[in-house]
């Protein structure tokens, strides 16, 4: 099976996403690719895929559901509002961010409430995720493909084509690895190298040709985010129930919201 790990990036530049991909096959990841890649080509390639793929990618899929009440109230579920992106531009989104954040702060998605390392997808301090979560969005309404599943939406997708919201600091904390700190700092790159030698023990997968991606993942932390998504979608295609999932029949209300919403996926502790 394909998978691919992407670390996606609002920057005005565009130069700041990563894309790696590889073969998953019997608990085995083989690395194929880890390169730069602009958002309109990420668009591109996701919307040419015609192999089963997993794709772990490390953005909001969707906004919190009382900013969703504020900005486009008549949503019912996520593809709504990423429907309503296409026809805003940042500017726009920003300045129905910013009112509503005068007035109720920054909330957080009821599934990132279990991951304390989560900030909310509209903080717009370091780290600036609110252009992210809006090109991200943008993107998610341009393939819409029915031969892809994005949960937690049903799907009638026949394909085992996934797109998955993930987050690589919180699967490297269940795989007991470095999750802080080793992006910048004096201990970034000490705890890189933690990181890239302990996927394999962390994970549980073999993986192989990571050789050749190590110097990569020391320099460039955003590549190595994109590696780390790749261990993520591997694990997915390996066994989702390893995953943190919404509820099973959950209330109304918060069926609700976690369609709204959306659902950042990272495996339970390992």
């Amino acid at each position: 099976m394909l998978v691919i790990g992407v670390d996606y990036s609002g920057a005005k530049t565009d130069n700041n996403t990563w894309i790696s991909r590889g073969i998953f096959s019997e608990n085995t990841l083989t690395i194929e690719s880890c390169e730069p890649i602009t958002r309109g080509n990420l668009t591109s390639t996701l919307g040419k895929l015609n192999l089963p793929t997993i794709a772990s990618i490390d953005f909001p899929f969707s906004v919190p559901e009382q900013f969703s009440k504020f900005w486009c109230p008549e949503a019912k579920d996520m593809t709504e509002l990423w429907h309503a992106t296409s026809g805003i531009t940042l500017n726009d989104f920003l300045f129905f961010r910013d009112e509503f954040v005068k007035q109720h702060g920054e909330p957080k998605r009821f599934g990132d409430t279990l991951y304390p390392e989560c900030y909310s997808c509209l903080h717009k301090a370091n780290p600036n995720l609110v252009p992210m979560t809006f090109y991200g969005m943008q993107m998610l309404d341009q393939l819409n493909r029915p031969d892809f599943s994005i949960p937690p939406l049903p799907s009638d997708s026949i394909t085992q084509s996934v797109l998955l919201e993930a987050m690589p600091g919180a699967g490297l904390r269940a795989m007991g690895l470095p999750f802080k700190g080793y992006k910048n700092g004096r201990q970034a790159h000490r705890k890189r190298e933690i990181i890239l030698k302990g996927l394999a023990n962390g994970s549980g997968l073999r993986i192989y040709n990571l050789n050749p991606f190590f110097d990569l993942g020391m320099k460039n932390h955003d590549a190595l985010d994109s590696l780390v998504a790749l261990v993520i979608a591997s694990l997915w295609a390996k066994d989702p129930t390893i995953f943190r999932r919404p509820p099973e029949n959950p209330p109304i209300d918060l069926e609700r919201t976690i369609n709204l919403e959306g659902w950042l996926y990272a495996p339970a502790f390992i």
